[in-house]
């Protein structure tokens, strides 16, 4: 038996005293990283993220404890699992060496009793399995060398002091085994360590066990302290991250008060401290995994936004300006007097985003970054007036006649002319939906023979629908995402006035990006509307019997997802169904499909926008989708359209042909 029952018993009064002192010093630095950090998060702007707070802990129970998003890589989810739950269960035991230390002779409490012995049983096992995905993150970081993967020496500290906590503990354990002081416990790991320590008397044992003490305990206070400095931060903030994270439809940008302004007013994201407290917090939980750049179509395509990069950068840069922006002196790391853009952050990065939310759907620590760089462009746009010169003629063209091309209201619905379609403003309310038709199914000749298609579709099924014609202007969905906020609310302001006007409740639309901003945006407005995606409601016609599908097509197409239709607003099945419910149709899948697609390049305004740096995102995709085994694509999407079947003739594919899933079903429907 060694001659102490806790650690309290071996350190002696001199220790006990060190003891003391390194835990003072070690809990204290702690306190004052973090509440200097904390200080930091005061300084963001205010928002609003303690409402809903049953749908906040479910949240984080299924993401953060449940690390749901982390089995998107299978590899990295199995060690980060392993790592994470056994770091919680040896951290009960962690924190009782502590109590040991400070007060001898106090022990765990219940840990001669059944719940005691079944703790220290799964405690054992689990230091092995942390050691075991330690391993596997070691192989991953050192041999595979996953291109994503940001490489740096902070990454290996942390993954040697966890596996000094795992060792030093189990050795501990160990040494008490082989002394008798845990007789009738069952620790599987410790006793192979107990082995190792087999004939040694009490005094080396006593030895082993107050070494292994000391190491650990030391370590774990290093460990502590260097969190707050490193990318390992989010050990502390990830579990607040996801309490936190937005619940909102992740399609909804937030809006900016334009009533409320005066001389003090800033437009958007200048300087550091315009961020919200939680977009800092979402700057601090980022672990620079890079699963947010992996396929990044911009990151891809070799532009000079890389999301990772662009939040460590303005996190370096907020970290810079701590001591300014908490009153301390020695402050080095002020901002220019332009702000973030382009001291820190370069204008091509903020313009380059597609906003297909690629990073945010692939970052396990709900982390975003649409909402940081829209709000920098903001306030390009509307306090500097530095934006892209190509899109001055869009917004000239949305400003004066409610669409990019500048062409006149009164032609909106002559792509209806011989359809007796009516116009809300003589149905009298007579109808089931609105159609709001969008800028390219008015305009954009293909876009006209998708609109005509939907309309031939309804009134097979029996579908009274109306239009706006002349009245409807675009939704705003490319001056929002552009930075033009007030552009956007002039738009939606008519439109929900308008609609409102005619008493429309329910929407259609065969525009991904108008189907987005109708159902989720134009509600902060007064437009409370039911918005369904021409695909769904006739899908769902289809499914009823309403519409049947007849004609064979004989086609072989490669389905590419619209992003504002798939990963922002959840739909993959309706426009599969459609394709798959048309005889002679077959449908492939290209590597990067459903939630993984890649973007088309048109998103977030970059429709209008010259892409001047590396290679062509509609060329990248096309060549993914090409790989699937056929050069015909079909979308859901009039923007996916138009870039694809550009791609498609710029590389030379004449043969090839692109369809909206809504033409290839009225072909069909006409037998």
């Amino acid at each position: 038996m060694l001659q102490h029952a806790t650690a309290g018993s071996f350190l002696g009064i001199s220790g006990v005293a060190w003891f003391w002192i390194l835990t003072i010093v070690g809990v204290g630095a702690v306190v004052l990283s973090l509440s200097r950090r904390f200080q930091l998060l005061r300084a963001g702007r205010p928002d609003n993220r303690f409402d809903r707070l049953g749908e906040r802990f479910k949240h984080m129970l299924v993401y953060a404890f449940g690390q749901k998003k982390m089995f998107d890589d299978p590899v990295a989810g199995f060690y980060h699992l392993l790592i994470f739950y056994g770091f919680l269960v040896v951290s009960l035991r962690t924190v009782t060496m502590v109590i040991e230390g400070l007060f001898a002779g106090w022990e765990l409490p219940l840990l001669h009793s059944p719940i005691g012995q079944a703790y220290l049983f799964s405690k054992d096992i689990f230091e092995l399995l942390v050691l075991v995905g330690l391993c596997v993150a070691v192989w991953r970081r050192g041999i595979q060398k996953k291109e994503r993967v940001i490489q740096s020496w902070g990454a290996w500290l942390v993954i040697g002091m966890i596996a000094i906590l795992m060792a030093t503990d189990l050795s501990s354990e160990g040494a008490r085994i082989a002394a008798g002081d845990l007789d009738g416990t069952f620790l599987p790991i410790s006793n192979l360590a107990a082995g190792a320590f087999a004939g040694l008397g009490p005094a080396i044992l006593q030895l082993i066990y107050g070494v292994s003490w000391w190491i650990h305990l030391v370590t774990l206070f290093v460990f502590a302290n260097e969190l707050p400095y490193s990318k390992h931060f989010h050990v502390y903030t990830s579990v607040f991250n996801s309490f936190f994270a937005n619940l909102d439809s992740p399609g909804k940008l937030p809006s900016m008060d334009l009533e409320e302004i005066d001389e003090d007013t800033t437009f958007g994201i200048s300087t550091i401290t315009d961020f919200t407290w939680k977009q800092m917090l979402d700057m601090y939980t980022c672990t620079e995994c890079g699963r947010c750049r992996e396929f990044c179509p911009t990151t891809l395509t070799h532009k000079p936004l890389q999301p990772v990069l662009f939040l460590k950068s303005v996190r370096d840069q907020l970290y810079n300006e701590q001591s300014a922006i908490l009153g301390s002196p020695g402050d080095s790391g002020n901002a220019s007097e332009n702000g973030l853009v382009p001291a820190v952050v370069d204008p091509e990065v903020i313009w380059a985003c597609t906003t297909c939310r690629w990073c945010e759907r692939a970052c396990p620590l709900d982390i975003t970054y649409v909402d940081k760089l829209v709000e920098m462009r903001r306030n390009l746009v509307l306090e500097k007036a530095e934006f892209p010169e190509e899109a001055q003629a869009a917004f000239r063209g949305y400003e004066v006649n409610g669409n990019p091309w500048q062409l006149p209201a009164e032609e909106r619905a002559n792509w209806a002319s011989d359809l007796d379609v009516p116009l809300a403003s003589a149905a009298g309310g007579d109808f089931e939906y609105l159609f709001f038709v969008g800028s390219p199914g008015s305009y954009d000749d293909h876009g006209k023979t998708v609109s005509r298609a939907l309309v031939k579709i309804l009134k097979a099924a029996g579908i009274r629908i109306a239009i706006l014609g002349p009245e409807e202007l675009s939704t705003g969905d490319a001056p929002r995402r552009l930075g033009n906020e007030y552009l956007f609310q002039m738009l939606a302001q008519q439109n929900v006035e308008t609609m409102n006007g005619y008493g429309v409740k329910r929407i259609v639309t065969n525009c991904p990006h108008a189907y987005n901003t109708l159902a989720h945006e134009y509600p902060e407005f007064g437009g409370d509307y039911e918005v369904v995606h021409g695909t769904q409601l006739v899908a769902e016609l289809v499914r009823a019997g309403k519409v049947k599908l007849t004609g064979s097509l004989s086609l072989d197409l490669a389905y590419h997802d619209p992003c504002y239709l798939g990963r922002t607003n959840g739909e993959y099945d309706a426009p599969r169904f459609l394709l798959n419910a048309i005889p002679g149709v077959r449908v492939r899948e290209a590597e990067l499909h459903r939630e993984t697609s890649m973007c088309c390049g048109a998103g977030g305004g970059r429709m209008w926008l010259e892409e001047k740096i590396g290679e062509r995102i509609n060329q990248t995709r096309f060549f993914q989708l090409e790989a699937s085994g056929t050069t015909d694509v079909a979308v859901a999407c009039p923007y996916c359209f138009s870039m694809l079947s550009d791609a498609q003739n710029e590389l030379g594919h004449e043969d090839a042909s692109a369809y909206d899933v809504i033409e290839l079903v009225a072909r069909s429907l006409e037998g």
